[in-house]
């Protein structure tokens, strides 16, 4: 988020180091190049926010912190933000409640989560397609409940939600979807 003490977002901040190494203009005058006993992390990277995902922190439903604050990086594999490889969902019931989403994107993630796409999930609508025709077994039965706030919230999300839905229950056999207000 950009603001606060930091002025500037950790993206930016990011893209800024990498550019001149400063979080902003008025840093460069107290930074230093690192020495040997500092060195980043193998596996570090910057935020990518194509694939990254942050929970929205003004939400009053947002997690709270973890205890270990590796969880916290992006770019490790214990990452919050990545789910696990999914596990088989033929047969079962899935409830999404989507009362704490307020943009398209934190849709995504919520059906990344409780429809265990695998980490590489696009976030986009092709890619939403893709994982429930082919990627993940579908539940039998989802539903959906507060589907009227996200239909005020985020009306674009919501139907084009119901649209890919609607489109998969024509192609699939069992398959039972719920939009509880």
């Amino acid at each position: 988020m950009p603001g606060g003490a930091n002025r500037v977002s950790l993206v930016e901040a990011q893209q800024n180091f990498q550019e001149f190494g400063a979080c902003d203009q008025r840093g460069r005058l107290f930074v230093r190049p690192p020495t040997a006993d500092e060195p980043s992390d193998a596996g570090w990277r910057p935020i990518d926010l194509a694939t990254d995902f942050f929970e929205d922190w003004e939400s009053e439903r947002h997690r709270p912190w973890p205890d270990d604050r590796s969880a916290l990086c992006w770019w490790l594999p214990s990452f919050w933000g990545i789910t696990k490889e999914p596990e088989s969902a033929v047969g079962r019931r899935v409830v999404i409640d989507v009362a704490p989403v307020h943009s398209e994107r934190a849709l995504h993630a919520v059906l990344k989560r409780e429809l265990d796409f695998p980490a590489f999930y696009g976030m986009n609508w092709d890619a939403f397609w893709d994982a429930i025709t082919g990627l993940v077994e579908m539940p039998d039965d989802l539903r959906f409940v507060h589907w009227a706030e996200l239909e005020l919230r985020v009306p674009s999300a919501a139907a084009e939600l119901r649209r890919q839905l609607a489109r998969y229950s024509s192609v699939a056999h069992n398959f039972n979807v719920v939009y509880d207000q």
